[in-house]
């Protein structure tokens, strides 16, 4: 249970700040005795680290602050875009999730910004984030099979 709570502290800590221990973080998990404990950890750690990045999602979403006309206008254009292109927008959604191209926590603003919806955000974001996690996580096991 500790190493549950211990992951999602991490996860919500690597979520909010913009630097990138989320991997050093999911490496470390491959340390954890045991493959069942192994994988709820991972799994904590990544909804902590999808609620640390919802923050940057919800920072997006106060794009009406922004007054300036040429990135007002930009703003508005990549609204329209997301809008009638909605499955593109949940494919970049999850490839920045999983492969971090373009930067996750860049995909998360621009998320906010065009109001893609929260519950679709949270489920590409948790989806691609897991299977990258767990990607990592598998790493030193995969290297001592060599």
């Amino acid at each position: 249970m500790t190493e549950a709570v211990a992951g999602f502290i991490a996860g919500v800590t690597s979520g909010l700040l913009p630097i990138a221990f989320a991997e050093a973080t999911a490496l470390a998990a491959a340390a954890v005795p045991g493959v069942s404990l192994r994988a709820i950890v991972l799994v904590v750690f990544t909804i902590g680290h999808v609620a640390g990045k919802s923050a940057w999602y919800f920072l997006g979403t106060q794009e009406a602050r922004i007054t300036h006309p040429g990135l007002r206008r930009r703003l508005d254009q990549a609204r329209l875009v997301v809008k009638s292109h909605p499955a593109a927008s949940i494919s970049v959604l999850l490839a920045s999730a999983t492969i971090s191209t373009p930067p996750f926590q860049l995909t998360a603003i621009a998320a906010g910004i065009v109001r893609a919806p929260l519950g679709t955000f949270v489920i590409t974001a948790f989806i691609g984030r897991l299977v990258r996690f767990s990607a990592i996580a598998a790493v030193p096991s995969l290297i001592g099979r060599l």
